[in-house]
């Protein structure tokens, strides 16, 4: 937990606790005992439920802070009743304000999906949020429905962008470029009845550089203009590709553009990729 994360948690506080129905809403920490008196429900409790780090698959660049939450939304209100019910619309109310206000606190921003989790909606959202459930029933307690979500930022980008034929082409996500190693062409002549043979070196052979990233976008439309703008480049010639460290890769010919998966949706369009050149000359 840090200020920033406060900075979501309050502006998770104040959202709600303009929800028409909302008598208080109030901050706690984790499983912290609220007693609120019955004329303030009904009443909402944001409380932290932990945090983790996470990074895109396959792109170890950048870090990006998830801030899991849980809301309260509690009343005198036992299952079956109008007063259930009455509850029941208070908190599909509540989570309906939240996911119209994915950046909250001005710092909530698209990041990776959680691996294994996919209660969480959108998965790659700024502000993710899951279904409602009924919580912990207790004699002589508020019966309380629970939200649970997450809101991240990212803390850490990649260091430098990639470019190809001078093109900024890979600016809108982070990427990272992995280049092989060297191949040595070597030409095996083996003779009959002889031990060994004949190695004829014909020279350095061309190597595979593999690129991996995500693309982001405004909407479908501009994210479909983004691959077409990478793919205009398969087309057998031999361009300088440029990593985000600022080595230069000259004689390059991109081979392959694939797309890791479908487009992942939050505020904005993602789209995992892999591309392939073959550096016919260094």
């Amino acid at each position: 937990m840090n200020l920033a994360d406060l900075r979501i948690l309050e502006a998770i506080r104040k959202r709600l606790e303009s929800v028409p129905g909302v008598r208080m809403a109030r901050l706690a920490w984790t499983n912290e005992p609220v007693e609120i008196p019955l004329s303030r429900l009904v009443a909402v409790v944001v409380e932290p439920a932990g945090v983790e780090t996470l990074t895109w698959p396959d792109v170890p660049v950048g870090r990006y802070h998830l801030l899991r939450w849980r809301v309260r939304i509690m009343d005198r209100a036992m299952p079956g009743t109008r007063a259930f019910e009455a509850l029941v619309g208070v908190a599909e109310a509540c989570r309906d304000a939240i996911a119209a206000e994915p950046t909250l606190g001005s710092l909530a921003a698209d990041g990776p999906s959680v691996p294994g989790d996919g209660d969480l909606l959108p998965a790659v959202g700024a502000t993710r949020t899951a279904a409602l459930r009924l919580g912990e029933l207790s004699a002589g307690r508020p019966t309380a429905l629970v939200l649970a979500g997450a809101s991240g930022y990212w803390v850490e980008t990649q260091a430098g962008d990639a470019a190809l034929d001078d093109e900024a082409l890979f600016g809108s996500g982070p990427h990272v470029v992995a280049v092989g190693s060297p191949v040595r062409r070597v030409k095996d002549q083996p003779f009959i009845g002889l031990a060994g043979g004949l190695a004829l070196d014909l020279g350095e052979g061309p190597r595979e550089i593999v690129q991996t990233g995500v693309l982001s976008a405004a909407s479908a439309e501009a994210l479909a203009t983004a691959e077409a703008a990478l793919e205009i480049f398969i087309d057998g010639r031999a361009y300088t590709l440029t990593a985000p460290d600022g080595n230069d890769y000259p004689h390059c010919r991109m081979e392959r553009f694939e797309r890791l998966g479908p487009p992942q949706v939050g505020t904005a369009w993602h789209q995992m990729y892999r591309i392939t050149y073959r550096q016919l000359l260094r």
